[in-house]
């Protein structure tokens, strides 16, 4: 039937359309755009931003929300949940949120571009007019991920105190927000508190630490260069003196040798203390540095953390404010620049001493084809990023006869300790670790083989870098036991060829943590913990990240709001997205916020792990699990409790980690298994269930 001309018209537009969208792909000029971004994202990022805040003060707003039978959909924002649009807005800015928001993105950016000073790029614009050259952009920018650099720029400006004021201008919202007035107006005063009480210059945050002259030790080099060892050596000389480590397993390293060589040392880490009768030096974890106490000599090992969003925070801190008149840090190469223009900051006085890898590192020729198990040698360390990986890389090896000694980081630290030792001393042929391997743990390590290229970093998965993939190479080729240190891949040899030989970019910020004395203002700890974030950070430093202790400090404040015990409780560390221990956490808060007797002896009881049975499948995972609780307990029995709870604690502790070595000494970890039918499964399989399960169809049933 013969088309009327209304859709013979319709028609024919799609196909122009398509026509133009196409000749536009092959005319995008990409290099000239590029050069563009570099001088003018700022400008396109403003642009969209303020298409935001036009968005927020006058149109209809929506979120995803749950329905009351479970679903999730589309809802208008409403009274009761403005506020936490007003506070989730900014943290929740990415790509899709911007296109959803603004229907009109493509033509934001695409106006910006109009007034180009870049010739080709302003020809391709006017040549393919806006639907066209509008999409190919917008496509464009997706796909190189320079999105990015706009969402980053929002979530860097937007905040809450401004979403809220675009919404009481907003007339769809105005008398909702309305009743947020005096919420926001102590926000707002708050928030001018905390950037009064923030000085310009950093180190004025540590009044104590300048009053003194400090000299600072720098030691920069790769790993196996003899950093920390040139350092505890002048520590061990000194009449008193601290130890600080990014882990408990280095801090307690670093203990039991002082005390083997006749220096007595205490330890104080989140999860255990030990006092030495007449000790004088103490060895730690960074986050129990006590800034007020004073040393002769403090040594911060692995400095170069200072870039971590997580935890940079606590070496930078211990960097500006500790108390000794001689500082050794130790770092790698990228962190040297950012160290020195600190302690210059501080009007301290640095040397700096260079060490070069006693052994050379080199990737291992005869090993580009690298196949798993068969070319598994002796002295071999195999890496992986996940505990899951871990276990399941040691059975298939242990089904093979290679004895095995496996590293990771929920494992209790003398649990680490002591299958590192096993691999020292030849009990085991090999080791299977994560990158927490690559922090400063000395191994008789041949060669290191990258069973992975590509970790998951708590936010999304990724490759490795160069400074993670030299960091855990490093680890190959101990000094007098080996000439050469190897490195190999079981994929992407060539990809870890070229990391380890790249050149690691310099550090460029420093983390910096709230002050202490920010959280004792009057307000909502989560509340100052928020605004912190919003102050921009100066000169070379940044914020650390912060979410987790924001998202504990809300779920403790939900339950009462008592500041003076919530400031107590968030220095616990606990992962909140663990259900089982963060709701033990939460009880715990709970029967102390309202003067209740605690839980705390029955918990003990629940998770004493004299109900497990080593030789129970799945029982090294419930061992790891009752000991992250009693990291926990301990951390509030240090606070609240009776020092027999501490002794007790720490006795069921070590009943925990006596099991796991039962487990481990056995050499029979689990081989990965199809939970429909039971058939083993290479440790590499991607799969949760096996091929004949999948294709008979079992699989419907299981995932049910």
């Amino acid at each position: 039937m013969k088309k009327n001309g209304k859709y013979r018209s319709y028609a024919s537009r799609k196909a122009r359309q398509k026509d133009m969208v196409r000749k536009a792909e092959k005319a995008f000029p990409e290099r000239e755009f590029n050069e563009y971004w570099k001088k003018h994202r700022n400008d396109v990022s403003e642009a969209v931003y303020e298409a935001l805040l036009d968005i927020l003060s006058g149109e209809r707003l929506y979120v995803q929300a749950k329905t009351g039978f479970g679903y999730v959909q589309k809802q208008e924002i409403h009274r009761s949940n403005i506020e936490k649009y007003c506070q989730t807005l900014p943290s929740r800015i990415n790509t899709n949120v911007l296109r959803e928001m603004i229907p009109d993105l493509a033509h934001v950016i695409y106006s910006v571009i109009l007034g180009s000073d870049n010739i080709p790029v302003l020809e391709f614009a006017i040549e393919y007019k806006q639907k066209a050259a509008s999409k190919i952009i917008l496509n464009y920018l997706r796909k190189t991920k320079r999105s990015k650099d706009v969402e980053e720029y929002i979530r860097s400006t937007l905040t809450e105190l401004i979403v809220y004021r675009q919404l009481i201008r907003n007339p769809h919202y105005a008398h909702d927000a309305e009743r947020l007035k005096k919420t926001m107006a102590a926000k707002q005063l708050l928030l001018e508190n905390l950037q009064t009480s923030t000085p310009d210059h950093y180190p004025e945050l540590f009044p104590l630490a300048r009053e003194m002259k400090r000299h600072f030790i720098l030691h920069i080099g790769p790993t196996n260069s003899g950093k920390t060892y040139q350092a505890m050596e002048d520590l061990r000389n000194a009449p008193s003196g601290i130890y600080l480590a990014p882990l408990r397993l280095l801090a307690y390293e670093q203990y039991e040798k002082l005390n083997r060589e006749g220096c007595p040392c205490s330890m104080i880490t989140g999860e255990e203390q030990i006092f030495e009768g007449g000790s004088f030096h103490q060895s730690s974890t960074i986050e129990m540095m006590n800034l007020e106490q004073q040393w002769d000599m403090a040594v911060i090992d692995e400095a170069q953390m200072i870039a971590d969003e997580q935890r940079g925070g606590s070496w930078t801190s211990a960097i500006l404010g500790l108390r000794a008149p001689v500082i050794h840090l130790c770092a790698s190469c990228d962190a040297e620049k950012t160290l020195i223009q600190m302690i210059d900051s501080c009007s301290d006085t640095y040397e700096v001493h260079y060490h070069e890898r006693k052994t050379p590192l080199m990737m291992d020729e005869s090993a580009t084809d690298f196949r798993f198990p068969d070319d598994v040698k002796k002295g071999d360390a195999l890496i992986v990023f996940s505990r899951k990986d871990v276990h399941s890389v040691a059975a298939e090896l242990q089904a093979h006869g290679v004895k095995c000694s496996i590293i990771y980081g929920s494992l209790p630290y003398d649990v680490r300790h002591r299958e590192a030792g096993k691999f020292a001393d030849g009990s085991t042929d090999v080791v299977v670790a994560t990158d927490a391997i690559g922090m400063g743990m000395n191994l008789p390590i041949r060669r290191i083989v990258f069973l992975q290229t590509i970790k998951f970093d708590g936010v999304h998965e990724r490759p490795l870098t160069a400074s993670e993939v030299k960091q855990i190479a490093g680890r190959a080729g101990r000094y007098g036991l080996y000439d050469t240190g190897l490195v190999t891949s079981y994929y992407d040899y060539w990809l870890i060829e070229n990391l380890l030989s790249q050149r690691v970019p310099s550090i460029k910020k420093a983390m910096i943590s709230i002050p202490t004395e920010f959280l004792e203002k009057d307000g909502k700890v989560s509340t100052i913990l928020e605004l912190w974030n919003q102050i921009p950070a100066a000169d070379f430093y940044d914020k650390g990240d912060i979410s987790e202790k924001i998202k504990v400090a809300r779920a403790l404040e939900s339950i009462a709001d008592d500041r003076e015990l919530i400031r107590k409780f968030i220095r616990i560390p606990v992962n909140p997205d663990n259900s089982t221990i963060f709701d033990i956490f939460l009880d715990l808060y709970r029967s102390t916020a309202f003067n209740r007797p605690s839980r705390l002896h029955e918990t003990m009881d629940m998770y004493n792990c004299s109900f497990i049975d080593p030789d129970a499948k799945g029982s090294l995972q419930t061992l790891e699990l009752c000991s992250a609780i009693y990291d926990v307990l301990y951390a509030f029995a240090r606070f609240f409790g009776e020092e027999e709870d501490l002794s007790e604690i720490i006795d069921i502790k070590r009943s925990i980690s006596d099991k796991m070595f039962v487990i481990l000494d056995k050499q029979k970890l689990s081989l990965r298994t199809c939970p429909r039918c039971g058939k083993k499964l290479k440790w590499s399989y991607q799969f949760s269930i096996c091929q004949e399960c999948y294709r008979s169809g079992k699989s419907i049933k299981y995932h049910r």
